[in-house]
């Protein structure tokens, strides 16, 4: 991947708090660019384990239900994006502690400012590389590493 650059076309994400809607839009959206490999590699909803089928162009497919972070991260070690549909700060910070992981993006309502800071101070400490955070509409936090 070039240097700045967040996503490829090789990209997979692990979805955190199962969402059927935004993951099979996302899965849409790369069957219609083309993707020969849809872009959520899996989806860890606490407590659950399995599989989940969803839809890649007009073939069923199923994607992998994990019970935790850790367990995702081992099973998908290529996915290097976790996607937080819920506005805990510890799922965050339990993927921010995530080797495998580069791009953290919180898509939630209500994430307090405080955390959101906490989240970004841990980021740029720990990592050991420069980390970012974007802002969209108030409710959306993305920490990324450069």
């Amino acid at each position: 991947m070039a240097t700045g650059q967040i996503f490829s076309k090789t990209t997979q994400a692990l979805f955190y708090n199962y969402k059927q809607l935004p993951i099979q839009r996302m899965l849409d959206f790369d069957f219609l660019c083309g993707r020969e490999t849809p872009s959520v590699a899996g989806i860890i909803n606490p407590g659950s384990d399995g599989f989940q089928k969803l839809f890649f162009g007009q073939e069923e497919i199923a994607i992998p239900v994990h019970p935790t972070i850790e367990a995702a991260c081992n099973a998908h070690p290529t996915a290097d994006v976790f996607i937080n549909f819920a506005s805990f700060r510890r799922s965050s910070m339990s993927a921010l502690k995530q080797p495998t992981l580069r791009v953290v993006a919180i898509i939630a309502e209500g994430v307090p400012e405080s955390d959101a800071k906490q989240l970004i101070s841990y980021a740029r400490a720990n990592k050991g590389h420069h980390w970012t955070c974007n802002s969209w509409r108030s409710s959306g936090w993305c920490f990324q590493d450069w």
